[in-house]
């Protein structure tokens, strides 16, 4: 039993309160299908949202067999199933990829046959075998409403929320859902299932339905008592009709007949209630009604039983059948898969995704090859040995002066040359990094969140996505030093420090851009600030004009490129000090030692990491 008591939840909107709910009510007792229904803007989705425990109410309980949820614990991620409008699958997998990954994700079974068994089972249920092996991307709009339903229905939850799964449909596809949803209500005695539709249409498939007007509940009885509640002829002039009045002055005059109602078709959770002969109303706006008990719904509830009954009997039947052919049972606990089980399911669908995203793959391939190419265009013929002016002075004082020039000028061109080669290859690895990581959370925000809701572990998550990652942080960072050393005939400085700050710059850069999708709403928002963060790692670094003495030490901290570059720059001054000379002439920066460097991007990934955990573990539903 599913009962809501007096919920209410406002917001500010211009300085003044707006009631979302206002004292919600109702009860819906097991093996119901409820579809709430009503206006846009009512708070439809809000209701359904707080029932998911998505938003927190601000008075009043949901409760749970009795249970208060608030207090007392919420439903097991088990109990749970939601399913949100769109589509909430990655396009690049199968159907049966889909669903495979939901179980891995959200259940703990015995074996391969028996995670076989439940795929097959969730396929049958909700009529998708034939679609098994074909991509989400291809899908229409009402076999991916099926889906959705499936990827829930691994769990057998009791509670499943369905959030306009039927919007947008064709009204064959829309009343194929619906009857899908009737048939998942009877499937399991003890399972409520709730639909939030803006549709009037198939309304008779529903037990019962709640109409909202402004946060309000103005009706929630059967689907053929609301035309005569509301005095119209049929149920798309309900919305019309909600227009005329008030949504208070609706819902008292609800608060008056409601018990009578509850009554009448057995709504109450009270036995004496649901014994109580239904009152004559006298003072229901908009007119005087009797409520309708006729011996013909009463037969055809008597019918309705029967059927009931040998269905239910048939799928024992055919439930006992399965039993005894299938050498492996279900599991039937459904409890959470461990950390590690989790991850690898996640890196593992991860990497199928991006095996299949051609697009990507080539975008990939190009960086790797093409950005270390742009870095040794300009050092091709290598960086030639610094001449040395000699100990005497040459009696020609003008010719003294001369190689003392030209001397000067081979400093000046030797030394920006290091600089700009080795800050060149820090900034396209950072640029990389960007775009590895921009996308990788903000991109799939959706699916992370009805995955949340099914016992995903954060941790688990973040892991995967660190492991993911991580694999072209060394591929791209390792790359670009190895290659551009090669080509370039080595540059000066320490080869394993240079590489380290290199992989260490990516890093940082990856999991502060991993941090920035974690917290975005949206992956077209989360590349942009990404790519402005890369656009200001050159200019602000101090690698080609110097930053001012007063601002440098407040701006440098934060500026991962200042310290890969900054770091194998210092590894200059013991491995090669005339080339450590030569750049200190053509920058005013500071160049820090390699250790603190290295200290400092680890703070930048640990900081990236932080802010990318808080952002997957905090909901971003609206």
């Amino acid at each position: 039993m599913l009962e809501i008591r007096n919920i209410t939840l406002t917001l500010e909107r211009d300085g003044e309160p707006v009631a979302l709910l206002d004292d919600v009510s109702f009860n819906v007792p097991p093996g119901h299908l409820l579809a709430i229904v009503g206006p846009s803007g009512c708070g439809k989705t809000t209701l359904m949202k707080v029932i998911a425990g998505l938003k927190e109410e601000q008075g009043g309980e949901v409760c749970w067999d009795g249970r208060n949820l608030a207090h007392e614990g919420d439903l097991h991620p088990s109990e749970l199933g939601y399913v949100p409008q769109f589509s909430v699958a990655h396009e690049l997998l199968t159907v049966e990829e889909c669903i495979a990954s939901a179980i891995a994700l959200r259940t703990r079974q015995p074996d391969e046959d028996a995670t076989d068994l439940l795929i097959s089972d969730t396929l049958a249920q909700t009529g998708l075998t034939p679609l098994a092996d074909r991509l989400v991307k291809v899908l229409s709009g009402g076999q991916k409403r099926r889906l959705g339903l499936a990827l829930e229905l691994v769990t057998n939850p009791a509670l499943l929320l369905c959030d306009e799964v039927t919007s947008g449909l064709d009204p064959k596809s829309e009343r194929e859902i619906t009857q899908l949803l009737h048939d998942l209500a009877r499937q399991n005695e003890k399972r409520i299932v709730i639909n939030v539709t803006h549709s009037l249409a198939n309304l008779s498939l529903y037990d019962s339905i709640l109409v909202l007007h402004e946060g309000c509940v103005v009706y929630h009885g059967p689907p053929r008592a609301l035309t005569h509640y509301f005095s119209i002829d049929q149920a798309e002039d309900v919305y019309p009709k909600l227009a005329r009045r008030s949504a208070a002055r609706w819902a008292l005059s609800w608060s008056r007949h409601r018990d009578d109602y509850y009554s009448a078709y057995k709504l109450s959770t009270k036995k004496a209630e649901e014994e109580k002969e239904p009152d004559i109303i006298t003072d229901r706006e908009p007119e005087r009604i009797r409520l309708p008990v006729a011996k013909a719904e009463d037969d055809d509830s008597e019918n309705q039983a029967a059927k009931k009954k040998a269905k239910e009997k048939e799928e024992e039947a055919r439930k006992k059948e399965a039993e005894e052919s299938a050498p492996h049972e279900i599991s039937s606990d459904h409890q959470l898969p461990g950390f590690i089980a989790q991850t690898r399911e996640l890196l593992q669908r991860r990497w199928l995704i991006f095996r299949r995203d051609m697009a990507q793959v080539w975008l990939h391939a190009a960086m790797l090859i093409g950005f270390p190419l742009l870095v040794v265009i300009f050092g091709y013929q290598g960086i030639k040995p610094l001449s040395k002016i000699p100990d005497r002075p040459d009696k020609d004082f003008a010719a003294e002066i001369a190689m003392r020039q030209s001397h000067e000028a081979e400093l000046l061109k030797t030394g920006g040359l290091v600089s700009g080669l080795i800050m060149f290859q820090v900034v396209l690895v950072t640029l990389m990094a960007s775009n590895n990581a921009a996308r990788e959370i903000a991109g799939e925000r959706v699916i992370l969140e009805r995955e949340r809701l099914g016992g995903l572990r954060p941790m688990a998550y973040l892991t995967s996505k660190i492991l993911f990652l991580g694999v072209f942080v060394l591929a791209q960072a390792l790359w670009m030093g190895l290659f551009v050393e090669m080509v370039c005939h080595g540059i000066p400085g320490n080869l394993p420090w240079k590489l380290l700050l290199l992989v260490m710059a990516s890093a940082a850069m990856t999991s502060v851009c991993l941090g920035i999708s974690a917290m975005m709403r949206s992956p077209e928002k989360a590349t942009i600030l990404s790519i402005y963060l890369v656009g200001f790692q050159l200019p602000l670094s101090g690698a080609v004009l110097a930053l001012p003495k007063a601002i440098a030490p407040i701006i440098q901290p934060f500026i991962a490129a200042f310290w890969s570059w900054s770091g194998s720059l210092h590894t200059l001054k013991e491995q090669a000090p005339e080339f450590f000379e030569a750049v200190k002439k053509v920058t005013a920066s500071n160049i820090e030692q390699p250790a603190l460097a290295l200290f400092v991007l680890s703070l930048h990934v640990f900081i990236g990491l932080v802010f990318s955990y808080a952002g997957i573990k905090h909901s971003q539903t609206d």
